[in-house]
This record gives structure tokens, sequence and C-alpha cells, in this order.
């Protein structure tokens, strides 16, 4: 071999070696751009698809309309509500068996069906309480409690037959008695 024919493959064993480093670099940093763009795409569907449709993104503001006390039967953590168009996820869902209604507002009373002989709403005397202030509740299963809310007679909407107790219901709670 002469001394060119060693100088044109060492350079080329050199070439090789280069471009596969460069190569090694480049998928290197496509995979990072990747994951990045990955991480990006899932905190942006978390905010459109669960975050958005939790207190206090998506909530309503209204007055108290309705005051119950009840039985606690059933306490369940970010529950999703779902409407005809849309959802909503409440920080706790506390059903309630209802043991007295002590007040209902005069609108509400014309556009709902409720008896307090029966303490029914609806023909029930069973409730949603959508509960999305900023404490947990300190609740249990059969426990008696009182509450003031906003009740919404309506359909297709997430808060459909609920009573919500929320920041922005003025005057509402849910208090164990």
């Amino acid at each position: 071999m002469t001394s060119s024919n060693v100088m044109i493959q060492k350079r080329s064993t050199f070439m090789v070696k280069r471009s596969s480093g460069k190569r090694k670099w480049s998928l290197v940093t496509a995979v990072a751009v990747i994951a990045v763009l990955i991480v990006v795409l899932a905190l942006v569907i978390n905010n459109e698809l669960v975050t958005k449709h939790m207190y206090p993104q998506d909530t309503i503001h209204e007055n108290s309309n309705v005051l119950v006390r009840g039985v606690v039967t059933s306490i369940e953590e970010n529950y999703k509500s779902k409407g005809f168009v849309g959802y909503h996820i409440f920080r706790f869902y506390i059903t309630l068996n209802i043991t007295g209604i002590a007040w209902i507002n005069e609108d509400t009373a014309d556009s709902t069906d409720f008896s307090t002989e029966n303490k029914a709403i609806h023909g029930s005397n069973i409730v949603g309480i959508g509960y999305d202030n900023l404490d947990n509740p300190q609740l249990s299963i059969g426990q008696t409690v009182e509450c003031k809310g906003f009740y919404l007679s309506i359909t297709d909407s997430p808060y459909s037959f609920k009573i919500m107790v929320a920041p922005s219901i003025s005057e509402s709670y849910l208090e164990p008695l």
C-alpha cells in the first residue's frame, strides 16, 4: 500500500466516525425535542379537558334558592357531572337523603316540583350536592347536615337537579348538624 492510499483510508475512516457521531447527536436532539413536545401537549390537553372544567374556572354565579336538611348517603371526590354540551368536575359530590326542606325561594318554588310534606324535590327525597368550596367538607356517611345553595331545575346542564355550594353562590353552605 502506498502512503497516499493509507492516508485516504484513514481520512475516510475519520469521516465515517465523525458522521456517525453527528448522526447520534441529531438523534438525541430529535428525541429530546419530541419529548418536550409531548410534555407540552399533555399539559395543554390536561388544561383543556380537565382543569378548565373544575372550580373556579368553570362556575356559575347565582343566589342561593333552597335550604334542605338530610342524611349523607355518599361522598365522592372529583365527581364529573355531564350535561348535554359540557361537563363540570365538582370537588366533592355528596348524595343526601332529604329529611326536610326548610326554605325554597319563591321563583324556584314556582318552577320546581317540590313537596315539604313528602320531603321531596322533583318527586325524589334524594338530591345531589355539588360542593366546590376550597375546603374539604368534614362529613361522614350517615351524618345529618344542613345545606343551602343553588338548585337548577332545568335539564341538559352539568348543574341540573343538584344543589350547588360554591363561593360563587351567595350565602351557600354545607354544615353538619
